[in-house]
């Protein structure tokens, strides 16, 4: 029962649940005694209401119920200790008075051993649900039973009845003594898992973002360090051409930073996410890819990509540059198809080329390109990535990411890079 709430909180609400049980299940007594009461007062004539000392013992044997009542009710709004003081002394009081009442009937009860006598002593008793603590709890119930079995004591003395001991009494009192101290061992037991259980929320919380550190780490070293090891590989000998060495100032730069992993460039800093097309990352790869030679026509729904958080738009961005880095770099031609489109969930932007294609399944271990950079950095968060190759086919890369919900207005922004047209979708 403990599990799963915070230490601090087990303690309070456990014995928050057993005091409102006991003080439920005390009051259900004290209405059966009034009950009983009234029906007894109904039935006694005149000789037996001789008995009874008239209308006046029935009376305040009723008024002391019902201030037991009252009290027990405000104790299980309030469990303090003079309210738990004062239920008990008016326990007391009203037990010997509704104990004299019933055994003072002539003829009707001749032992003291009744279901009926024991009501107002199992209230008494669910006092014990006031306290705070498993001990707590077993000294006020304690002292409830010791003050009811001593005014049913000294009543039946009063009546002459024969005095036997009262089961009914004694075993709600083990009863809930018991439930109280396996609730305390309980208790223990739970405050000595807690830390263990704790202890391992954070271990998987930690996994957790040690795996999406390593993620982002692998697909960052591949767009910076990789793809400028690879272009300079693959360059012609002689001076660095003017798209080469800006690629490679943006890397040294990128892990100069010491917020490497979640950096923002300066142009995603001054057009943040929900700026639309010109402020998005997809914009600043397609413009990066523009600058190193390669042709890269753009159609659809661009305002669409300011429907994505900051981050969704940053790694989308990363993603479709490394989309756009595969065509120059492994497709035989320079040009591709940025294609922009979105429903009321999601944004997904598709990268065509007529390239030479390729089977995703047969590419090496050592091409991360797609694998990192793309794939996991998509599905890492809450996206997904689908691709359609085969050699001499070309290649085309969906990427679709969850986005807030689309604008009721629709939008008609001109797109295309030759300037107004219509809108694909």
């Amino acid at each position: 029962m403990s599990l799963g709430l915070p230490g601090h909180l087990v303690q309070a609400t456990l014995s928050r649940a057993l005091a409102r049980a006991s003080h439920w299940f005390g009051l259900v007594c004290l209405t059966a005694a009034l009950l009983s009461v009234l029906a007894l007062s109904q039935v006694a004539q005149a000789p037996a209401d001789a008995l009874l000392q008239g209308t006046d013992r029935t009376q305040i044997t009723v008024a002391a119920i019902l201030a037991m009542g009252a009290l027990l009710a405000l104790l299980a709004r309030w469990r303090t200790v003079p309210l738990t003081i004062a239920y008990l002394a008016i326990g007391a009081v009203c037990t010997y008075l509704f104990t004299s009442s019933v055994l003072g009937m002539p003829g009707v009860f001749s032992s003291s051993d009744l279901f009926l006598i024991s009501l107002p002593k199992m209230a008494l008793i669910m006092v014990g649900g006031a306290g705070s603590g498993a001990l707590v709890g077993v000294i006020w119930s304690t002292v409830g039973f010791v003050l009811a079995e001593a005014a049913s004591s000294l009543a039946v003395a009063n009546s002459g009845v024969t005095d036997h001991p009262d089961m009914f009494t004694i075993v709600t009192y083990l009863f809930l003594v018991g439930v109280m101290l396996l609730d305390g061992l309980a208790r223990r037991t739970g405050r000595a898992a807690q830390p263990a259980i704790h202890r391992a929320v954070q271990d998987d919380e930690s996994r957790i973002l040690r795996h999406d550190f390593d993620v982002r780490a692998v697909a960052l070293m591949h767009d910076t360090t990789l793809n400028q090891l690879v272009s300079m590989a693959r360059a012609k000998p002689g001076p660095l051409s003017r798209g080469l060495e800006a690629g490679i100032r943006e890397t040294l730069q990128t892990l100069a930073t010491r917020d490497w992993l979640t950096h923002v460039d300066e142009q995603s800093a001054a057009h943040p996410a929900g700026d639309g097309w010109l402020g998005s990352a997809v914009f600043q790869a397609v413009d990066r890819l523009r600058d190193r030679g390669l042709v890269v026509d753009i159609t659809g729904d661009k305002d669409a990509l300011g429907r994505l958080d900051q981050e969704k738009d940053r790694e989308l961005g990363l993603a479709v540059q490394q989309c756009l880095l595969n065509v120059l770099m492994h497709a035989g031609i320079v040009t591709a198809e940025v294609v922009i489109d979105a429903d009321n969930q999601n944004v997904s932007v598709m990268v065509v080329d007529a390239g030479r294609g390729f089977m995703e399944s047969e590419t090496g271990d050592d091409r991360l390109g797609l694998r990192q950079s793309v794939r996991r950095r998509i599905e890492r968060l809450g996206g997904s990535v689908v691709v359609w190759s085969r050699p001499g086919a070309g290649t085309s890369v969906l990427l679709t990411l969850p986005a807030a919900p689309a604008s009721t207005t629709p939008t008609s922004t001109p797109v295309g890079p030759g300037g107004p047209g219509p809108v694909t979708s």
